[in-house]
């Protein structure tokens, strides 16, 4: 290679790695006296497997079913080290102020349908007043048709062991085609299905919305009396290069669909626990927050008392110009910005803002990066 021809290539190279990353310009308009509605707490909830405590304040939590299954290994009616075990989890999911939902996983069914029966019943009955659902739980291991036969034996023997308990399923994912077998079986056979559960693998941040539509679709179809309610029982996620967009969309859009829980998966979600920690400190009123242009910058504005706070996330490098109207008029505000972090959110600007109305506050969101903002009143 000439020493020119090198010479022009080094250069080309220097210029592509130095060249600056542009933001492109977003308008965000906020209207801060216009509440859309309460934000729900059922998205709050994670799968849990015992020991220390994943996050503070979770509203649910799905006991990890290898708890289950290990606990199951022992006689019916025993009290060994699984038990132990599967006791102290639940114990530690009730002090911690959370609602249990406990799978009873037919990967670990006895091939024996009475005996599978008899430890439902037993399970219930050692349960029933710290556990709030119940999930007979599919497994990829377990074919169509024997859950099927473990569902129908499994709802009755749970209703021996307690008359009162609330049971549903399959908690796998809608590609299987389980959760829609089981809600045309319980229709056709009056079957009792408290809630329809599923398993969700999050790709774009959609699929939450897009998962409940089909499971509605379902239910319309197969016509119930008492209409089941609905679980996401886990989410999931690859570990995708805008791990932390995706996770925060999809946990938004759990926010707009009618479940009763969710659960997230923390084990295969990067960003979930950072997620689950920021989106709890935003409000409980959401207001509306609209883009211009759309689909490059996301985020959700929320009211506590008089305090504006609002989370953005970028699929690339954007400028957010936010226009926040409703504020009231020279009133002073202590503005903070924070950039959302994997093992922390670190506060970057203070100031304060004497308040017009709209105000106006430029931030730049970097993917990877999203952007906690809060407005409190100062007088």
């Amino acid at each position: 290679m000439s020493d020119l021809r090198a010479k022009s290539l080094l250069l080309i190279a220097t210029l592509l790695f130095v060249s600056p990353v542009f933001a492109r310009d977003v308008e965000v308009l906020v209207e801060s006296r216009k509440g859309i509605g309460l934000i729900p707490s059922f998205w709050n909830g994670a799968v849990y497997a015992g020991g220390e405590f994943p996050v503070e304040g979770l509203n649910w939590v799905h006991i990890d079913p290898t708890l289950v299954a290990t606990a199951w290994r022992e006689k019916i009616g025993g009290g060994g080290p699984g038990w132990v075990a599967l006791d102290g989890a639940i114990d530690a999911a009730r002090l911690a102020g959370a609602r249990v939902l406990l799978p009873l996983p037919t990967s670990a069914a006895p091939k024996n349908e009475a005996t599978w029966s008899a430890r439902v019943e037993d399970t219930v009955r050692r349960t029933h007043d710290r556990v709030d659902r119940y999930d007979i739980q599919g497994d990829v291991t377990v074919s169509s048709g024997r859950y099927l036969d473990l569902y129908e034996a499994g709802v009755w023997a749970a209703y021996q062991g307690y008359h009162k308990a609330v049971v549903g399923g399959p908690g796998v994912g809608l590609e299987s085609g389980l959760p829609q077998a089981l809600m045309q079986l319980c229709s056709d056979r009056d079957l009792p299905i408290a809630f329809v559960s599923w398993a969700v693998k999050a790709q774009t941040g959609e699929e939450a919305e897009a998962s409940f539509s089909r499971v509605e679709g379902t239910l319309d179809r197969v016509g119930f009396k008492d209409r089941p309610a609905a679980i996401v029982s886990k989410w999931m996620m690859d570990d995708l290069p805008n791990a932390s967009g995706v996770t925060l969309s999809f946990l938004h859009s759990l926010t707009q669909v009618n479940l009763d829980a969710a659960f997230a998966e923390l084990r295969s979600l990067r960003w979930g626990m950072p997620a689950l920690r920021i989106y709890h400190r935003l409000g409980q009123v959401e207001i509306p927050m609209l883009f211009e242009p759309e689909d490059e910058l996301h985020g959700v504005a929320t009211l506590d008392g008089d305090d504006v706070r609002m989370l953005l996330w970028s699929d690339r490098t954007s400028q957010a110009n936010l226009s926040i109207s409703g504020m009231r008029w020279g009133r002073t505000y202590a503005y903070e910005r924070s950039v959302v972090g994997l093992r922390r959110t670190q506060v970057v600007e203070t100031s304060e803002l004497r308040a017009e109305d709209p105000v106006k506050i430029s931030v730049t969101v970097s993917r990877g990066s999203p952007m906690f903002l809060t407005l409190t009143p100062r007088n």
